[in-house]
């Protein structure tokens, strides 16, 4: 009997390799290991995070969700962004579902911010799905310009 790793008896594609991925990595996060951003959640939005001279920036990716069911909170320089997004409900007319990748439930994400800010002037807008929080930096985070003066 010989050994050959090159044959197939069957076809693979790209999309068999990233459904045996995607398997490997459900058994990951539902066997209790705690993976960031999720930590034993279903679900966690993703986010990207801008800074600027005077403000930080984040942007989350929210679909489905309203002003109303999001939670922003800001403890010291941890920004927690808190909410549910409810499962559709159950349609027979629909059909048997042969395929699920959505993710619902509650989440509770935490992000740690770079530097100190300014609580008072945080401003979070909900726009298509995307929560934009602003963070004005506080003060005494901000850069300061120095004049040098020079004597002869």
């Amino acid at each position: 009997m010989t050994l050959n790793p090159f044959r197939r008896d069957y076809p693979v594609s790209l999309s068999d390799v990233q459904d045996e991925i995607n398997r490997l990595l459900d058994r990951v996060v539902h066997g209790g290991l705690s993976t960031r951003p999720l930590d034993g959640q279903e679900w966690a939005p993703l986010v990207d995070i801008y800074e600027s001279p005077d403000r930080f920036i984040l942007r989350a990716e929210l679909p489905g969700l309203d002003a109303a069911d999001i939670d922003v909170s800001l403890v010291g320089e941890v920004l927690t962004l808190k909410g549910v997004k409810p499962a559709p409900p159950e349609d027979p007319a629909t059909g048997r579902r042969i395929r699920g990748e959505r993710r619902f439930g509650g989440f509770n994400r935490s992000i740690e911010l770079p530097g100190p800010v300014d609580a008072s002037q945080i401003l979070a807008v909900c726009r298509r799905g995307v929560l934009e929080v602003t963070l004005p930096k506080s003060a005494s985070s901000r850069p300061k310009s120095i004049q040098v003066k020079v004597e002869d």
